[in-house]
């Protein structure tokens, strides 16, 4: 599992997406100075993010892996939401890593083994002197722990809470990913989007790249009509 943990993480140096330049903070400015920070520094040595769905949780975290990756310490990224099922030994040996990011936290809230483990973690990590991130859905205190020292520990370091961007915020994180891909999205399309599609930012932003993507293979200007058509909805134009 280690394996693939590790493959995981290297493919995070070819991902686009995972950049701190390509993160909108909106009212989150201060998570991405310090997750920023940390990522160059691993001071403090560990911070806690937290928030809705689709709030760029899982972008700081693989950003911050990147940029400390490039300066060529070694990384590891854990998505516990996609390995929880091979069960808390895939936390054994991370000790050994000098930056750590575990994402999805609360997924193993309330799993007395997958707490266990990552209370050693934690210790763990602090001893040998590394660097700890971590993502959840809520707060330490509001996870359904059954090991008390192991919230305290978790509520012991930097503690972030990343807002939904509101619409205006939206919009021009829209219009600044299109601009670093070189795509002519007129205000018409930005608006359009934001009305037709779940206004959440993972699903905006994968919008954008399919219509990218359409857009050149068709040698077609991105308008209404053409979103409308790739990706098929059924509705009249504003």
């Amino acid at each position: 599992m280690t394996s693939s943990l590790r493959q995981l993480t290297l493919a995070l140096y070819h991902n686009p997406r995972a950049e701190f330049a390509s993160y909108h903070a909106g009212p989150n400015a201060e998570a991405l100075a310090a997750m920023v920070r940390w990522a160059d520094e691993t001071v403090p040595w560990y911070v806690y993010l937290w928030g809705g769905p689709a709030t760029g949780k899982s972008h700081l975290l693989q950003a911050a892996l990147r940029l400390a990756g490039n300066a060529e310490r070694t990384t590891m990224y854990v998505p516990l939401a996609e390995v929880v099922t091979h069960g808390p030994g895939v936390l054994e040996g991370l000790e050994t890593i000098d930056v750590v990011c575990i994402d999805d936290l609360d997924v193993i809230a309330g799993r007395r083994d997958w707490e266990l483990g990552l209370f050693v973690l934690f210790n763990l990590l602090h001893a040998a002197g590394r660097a700890l991130a971590v993502s959840a859905k809520a707060a330490p205190a509001a996870l359904p722990f059954v090991l008390p020292d192991l919230a305290s520990r978790l509520s012991s370091g930097l503690v972030y809470q990343l807002k939904e961007l509101d619409d205006a915020a939206k919009a021009a994180a829209l219009q600044a990913a299109a601009q670093r891909r070189g795509m002519a999205l007129p205000d018409v399309v930005t608006t359009y989007l934001l009305r037709r599609l779940p206004r959440d930012m993972t699903a905006l932003l994968g919008a954008l790249e399919t219509l990218d993507r359409a857009s050149l293979s068709a040698g077609r200007p991105v308008s209404v009509p053409f979103v409308r058509e790739t990706l098929k909805l059924d509705d009249e134009a504003p």
